[in-house]
């Protein structure tokens, strides 16, 4: 994902979770990055998920995508390092139910991004978070801002939030 490319967001794009952490949408490709490429906003962001200070939301067909993106050949991981990644952000999800975008099989292209838009929309979402030119094209045009990596970040470091604690898997 080339950051450098992503247009600047739109100045009403501020997101307002009221010191609360935000609920966000982060699309595969963002996901992924701060799985297995983190440094930067990557890892800032996987930081961010674990500490409490953001929560990733995800619905059937986001986690579809997700475990395809991951089985994907060219990255070449062995089902075990699949399901560790996949440990390391899953737990840390809210998980909401989008009636269409769960009637949608394992998303691709368009049907893809309008699962993600789906699912910002069924969890109100604070943010969508993306490095997709044609999600970030409609900027504020959705109820929640679209945001590329870096700005959310950006966004996020100035916020005062208090982190939710960490529910026990026991």
């Amino acid at each position: 994902m080339n950051l450098s490319r992503l247009p600047d967001p739109p100045p009403d794009s501020r997101i307002d979770s009221r010191g609360k952490p935000p609920r966000v949408v982060l699309d595969t490709s963002v996901v992924v990055t701060a799985l297995m490429f983190g440094g930067g906003p990557a890892a800032r962001l996987r930081e961010a998920w674990q500490s409490g200070h953001c929560r990733p939301m995800v619905c059937k067909a986001t986690m579809l995508d997700l475990g395809a993106n991951l089985a994907h050949p060219h990255l070449g991981l062995l089902p075990q390092e699949q399901r560790q990644l996949l440990g390391d952000y899953l737990p840390y999800t809210l998980k909401v139910r989008v009636a269409q975008a769960d009637a949608d099989a394992a998303p691709d292209g368009a049907t893809a991004a309008m699962a993600f838009v789906r699912l910002s929309m069924a969890g109100q979402a604070h943010a969508l978070v993306t490095g997709d030119a044609t999600l970030l094209a409609l900027g504020s045009k959705l109820h929640c801002p679209v945001l590329a990596l870096n700005h959310f970040i950006d966004q996020l470091d100035r916020m005062a939030i208090t982190p939710l604690p960490r529910r026990s898997r026991f």
